[in-house]
């Protein structure tokens, strides 16, 4: 998700390069590839719900993400575009694709997709397989035992209301879910930055995206 994506853009231009870069190039699993295909497939048609973000930085627009909801029965099918264009030390041209399914209330797979200045970087995919969660980033594989309900593309369309920690698609891992008022919810992310999410009747109308370096600002349009 785009908060995620702003968090390692930052790291990626300001931070000392202590992770690998990940070639666009590595082998490619025609399982990952149908996943992919099934879930962007899904979108084909009207969506329940439809909802446009305009990133800010500085008080200017840098940027616009689109949230998007299907719903076919027991299954709810998740998707988030972004595109950031803004500039650092240089240009830079970010655009990311997260899409997600659950059925009957569970994550059945979810992947992260990002592009920056035209090269495709890291994917990360989560998927149920043979009752585990099976994560993966580019050659990484990992496992994770406990039933996934929320993810961070649930925070905008349902207000995390009694969800004491959420998934991350992006981290790959569980984050505590922190009240910091009424309708106001901050989630800490691992590498010690946060986001403030802030709600009204459900519905999610303000991400503040907090860095040592930066503060962003996503508001619903």
């Amino acid at each position: 998700m785009i908060p995620a994506l702003i968090i390692w853009l930052c790291k990626k231009y300001f931070a000392p390069k202590t992770y690998k870069t990940f070639s666009s190039k590595s082998p490619i699993n025609p399982k990952s590839v149908a996943s992919v295909l099934f879930l962007i497939c899904s979108f084909s048609s009207a969506f329940a719900q439809q909802s446009k973000f305009n990133i800010k930085r500085n008080g200017e627009v840098i940027g616009q993400m689109y949230f998007q909801q299907k719903d076919d029965g027991d299954n709810v099918y998740l998707k988030i575009t972004s595109k950031v264009q803004t500039r650092f030390v240089f240009k830079i041209d970010v655009e990311t694709e997260d899409v997600a399914h659950f059925k009957n209330g569970k994550l059945l797979c979810s992947n992260v997709n990002r592009v920056v200045n035209g090269n495709a970087k890291e994917a990360k995919k989560t998927s149920w397989v043979n009752n585990v969660y099976q994560l993966k980033t580019s050659d990484k594989t990992s496992t994770i035992n406990q039933p996934i309900s929320y993810n961070m593309m649930l925070l905008y369309t349902k207000e995390p209301v009694n969800i004491p920690e959420i998934y991350s698609d992006n981290f790959q891992c569980f984050i505590p879910i922190q009240r910091n008022g009424a309708h106001q919810y901050r989630i800490n992310l691992p590498d010690g930055n946060y986001n403030d999410y802030h709600f009204e009747n459900g519905i999610c109308k303000l991400v503040v995206v907090n860095h040592s370096l930066y503060t962003i600002r996503m508001e619903r349009v």
